[in-house]
């Protein structure tokens, strides 16, 4: 504590002359039993009344303090628990606060500096211990081999243990996000929140979601590995994902594509990167295009049928629309034959065909041109199907 500190716990200033009977103590026990034997009073009250000599409140809530003496006064310090926890806590802005009696601005400083201190010590000595052995920090972590073999497992039995807690850490991370998905949606890069939430405009968090999305293109193989191994991987990347989703059995397939539908987009994550392309190589007017992640998806209404349809990509100016058919919702002809029944949809891959013509034909009917793609075909060769829509749009 420091000299300022103490003068608030120091008794009061003598020789004290009681204001009641003009009597003058050169000591405070002597003040002490003239108050309690000869004036009968409580001391907490005659401090009150004829003392108070500096502040009663306490530090962190403001209320009353607790009595101390009548030559002391009181505590700067109430009985409430959470008052009194933060009086204890030696390593915080509110322990430095009450120890130094300072304001939260000059504890925070306090507090500053000594964490550094520290923290420069813990450095050394963990530095130390580094060089005695490399594997001191796994040696320390549940989800590495090395903590469990230290403990006395086996090998095998310290990779099982790892994975299991691997599964906890990802079981607890997967309900935390999943209890609060608004919570977490800005600190995800996958989320258009988290550019926003970074001061950037709702279209410049538009481009930069899909530049995240595209973490994994053939441009980006060809500029990291060459021209020639870029193009094999990212051709081995495409083949192995195609061959992936199919080797999955339907049950698997119904569920993969129910997330995908229950995902709040209701629109497919990989024809904005298509779209996006469209839209560098043109340079279009921001209002003449539309598509959902560029001033949203176009949805008109057929009166005739009752129907609402919702188009992917609309170009005003040249007429012009593309669709963007996933394979799996749209049941590309390729995979699917006509009577298969559509787990989710509940609709024969005949009828979801019959929809897509009457969609199509009521855009067609008001004079537009319409150019359908597959998202296989897509994944298989971005580049050649983006030839193939600027071809369409220029014609």
């Amino acid at each position: 504590m420091n000299a300022d500190a103490k003068k608030r716990y120091k008794d009061i200033d003598l020789p004290f002359t009681c204001p009641l009977t003009n009597r003058v103590f050169n000591s405070t026990k002597g003040l002490s039993v003239y108050v309690t034997k000869t004036l009968k009073i409580n001391h907490e009250d005659y401090y009150n009344n004829y003392i108070h000599h500096r502040d009663i409140n306490c530090y962190f809530c403001g209320d009353k303090g607790e009595f101390i003496s009548i030559g002391k006064g009181y505590r700067n310090l109430c009985s409430k628990e959470d008052c009194v926890k933060k009086s204890f806590s030696s390593h915080s802005v509110e322990g430095f606060m009450y120890r130094n009696f300072c304001t939260r601005e000059e504890a925070e400083i306090l507090f500053n500096t000594e964490n550094n201190r520290q923290l420069g010590l813990r450095l050394k000595t963990q530095e130390k211990l580094r060089t005695e052995d490399p594997l001191w920090d796994k040696k320390r972590s549940r989800n590495c081999v090395e903590f469990w073999m230290k403990k006395g497992y086996s090998e095998d039995e310290s990779k099982l243990k790892t994975q299991e807690v691997m599964s906890e850490i990802h079981e607890k991370t997967f309900k935390k996000f999943k209890d609060n998905p608004e919570k977490y949606r800005s600190k995800n890069t996958t989320n258009i929140e988290y550019y926003i939430k970074r001061g950037h405009s709702e279209e410049e968090s538009k481009k930069l979601l899909s530049k995240r999305q595209s973490t994994f293109s053939k441009d980006i193989c060809i500029e990291k590995y060459g021209e020639v191994d870029g193009l094999q991987i990212w051709q081995e990347r495409q083949n192995k994902w195609i061959e992936s989703l199919d080797n999955k059995t339907e049950e698997e397939k119904v569920e993969i594509n129910r997330k995908k539908l229950f995902n709040n987009s209701g629109y497919s994550k990989i024809s904005q990167k298509l779209f996006w392309e469209i839209y560098e190589y043109f340079k279009f007017d921001h209002g003449d295009i539309h598509f959902e992640e560029l001033n949203s998806e176009i949805i008109r209404y057929d009166i005739d049928n009752k129907k609402h349809y919702k188009y992917d990509f609309i170009l005003f100016s040249r007429r012009k629309c593309i669709e963007f058919n996933g394979d799996y919702w749209h049941c590309n002809p390729c995979k699917y034959n006509e009577d298969y029944m559509h787990p989710i949809m509940n609709l024969s891959a005949k009828d979801i065909w019959d929809k897509d013509v009457m969609k199509i034909e009521w855009l067609s009917n008001r004079d537009y041109d319409v150019l359908i793609i597959w998202e296989s075909e897509y994944k298989k060769n971005p580049q050649q199907t983006l030839e193939k829509c600027i071809r369409f749009i220029n014609d």
